[in-house]
């Protein structure tokens, strides 16, 4: 017989992928495999979110100041992030409220090494 996740797990599993919201179910009083899993993979999600947007930031504030180049770039770099972080955000919310665990892509590494239990 498969393990039953609960409800209450999925949605608190869920929430783990939208952005800083991620330290509402870190500190629920669940601490199901599952919901650990969805946890570490959130916050690693931001820790990406916020170094990525410190990096464009740099970026804007020196490359970004080259007339036509500098502002083509930034708004690429932006655009690039904002569908890879959205999509891995989407993604994991649906995994989460459908009771799968998965493997978030590029940053599974990352999100082994968070303490979060």
């Amino acid at each position: 017989m498969e393990n039953q996740i609960s409800i209450r797990d999925r949605w608190l599993g869920a929430l783990c992928y939208l952005s800083v919201v991620v330290f509402v179910p870190m500190l629920s009083t669940s601490k199901s495999a599952f919901l650990s899993r969805h946890c570490r993979q959130g916050f690693a999600l931001l820790f990406i979110e916020v170094v990525g947007v410190f990096f464009i930031w740099i970026i804007d504030a020196t490359l970004g100041r080259l007339p036509l180049l500098g502002f083509i770039v930034v708004i690429a770099l932006r655009l690039v992030f904002f569908l890879f972080v959205l999509s891995m955000s989407v993604l994991g919310f649906t995994k989460a409220i459908f009771g799968e665990t998965w493997r978030l892509p590029y940053l599974d590494d990352l999100a082994d090494k968070m303490p979060i239990h």
